[in-house]
């Protein structure tokens, strides 16, 4: 709204000025309005970015919270408005907002974001890697079966053939190649980070599970989780208008489906005009 009227000041201002009713604006400069929109700017790209549906969001709630505070950070430009209202909306956010440590193993199961730099406290890092690492065991714990782990034990060689062995017990290794080798959390920390711009975090996670396959299911599972319930509440809202009073004894598979089909819709819709702008475009060129 604010956006709007700061584009069509002018023609807002000339239209009460027609009418007599200047005075209304007499209160609201242009200056103060287009500050203030450009203030209000950086919230509603947080609020888009934090919304969406079609890619993973969960990794974004640190960073986000990040820059809205560098943000709110006072400025020699701002004047006693401004400056009291990023001191007010600074510590509502420092109030509300909390990174807990599933935000953080979500940006740690971004590569780009696995170095953790927005966390201070070093502490913090450490906890999050040592999570990570009992995710990855207790994922190898319930992929031993139980038949895995008789196998094991009956695969034991005999006493008397331990006992033949037991002559090179001084020169033998003392430590398994299980100890020897880096671990998977360590091996995916040292590797190294991808540089290109559309990055989709997803797309490097199905080209990289071989080399980290449990590190890779975690990340699938933690990923998935949106940061905001935004899109659920817009799926409840189209449920709202497809479940009414003259359609409500619709079976709950067929509004799935009408859901699923308008979700389709608004996909193809969307890819259709934005390959139907450039044509435009021309068009309007020529």
């Amino acid at each position: 709204m604010l956006e709007s009227i700061s584009c069509q000041y002018e023609d807002v201002h000339a239209l009460l000025l027609e009418r007599g009713e200047e005075g209304r604006l007499n209160d609201l400069s242009e200056d103060t309005l287009k500050a203030m929109v450009m203030f209000l700017q950086r919230f509603k790209e947080a609020t888009k970015a934090l919304e969406a549906s079609k890619t993973p969001t969960l990794h974004l709630t640190a960073v986000w919270l990040d820059r809205l505070k560098r943000h709110l950070q006072p400025s020699f430009t701002d004047n006693l408005t401004f400056s009291s209202l990023k001191a007010k909306c600074l510590r509502i956010l420092v109030e509300k907002y909390e990174i807990h440590l599933l935000h953080k193993l979500a940006m740690f199961l971004h590569p780009k974001l696995k170095s953790l730099k927005l966390l201070v406290e070093e502490h913090s890092m450490e906890t999050v890697h040592n999570e990570v690492r009992r995710l990855v065991n207790d994922i190898k714990e319930r992929r031993a079966s139980p038949t895995q782990r008789v196998a094991t034990v009956s695969s034991a060689p005999p006493e008397k053939r331990a006992r033949q062995s037991e002559g090179l017990s001084d020169v033998e290794d003392s430590s398994s190649s299980d100890e020897c080798t880096q671990d998977e959390v360590s091996a995916y920390i040292d590797f190294k980070s991808p540089r290109e711009e559309n990055f989709d975090v997803l797309s490097w996670w199905k080209e990289h599970a071989t080399r980290f396959p449990n590190v890779a299911h975690i990340a699938r599972s933690i990923l998935s989780i949106p940061a905001s319930s935004a899109a659920s509440e817009r799926d409840f809202s189209t449920a709202g208008f497809v479940v009414s009073e003259r359609r409500s004894q619709l079976k709950p598979g067929t509004v799935d489906d009408i859901l699923f089909l308008h979700s389709k819709s608004k996909e193809t819709l969307n890819c259709e005009m934005n390959m139907a702008l450039p044509v435009c475009k021309r068009l309007y060129v020529c």
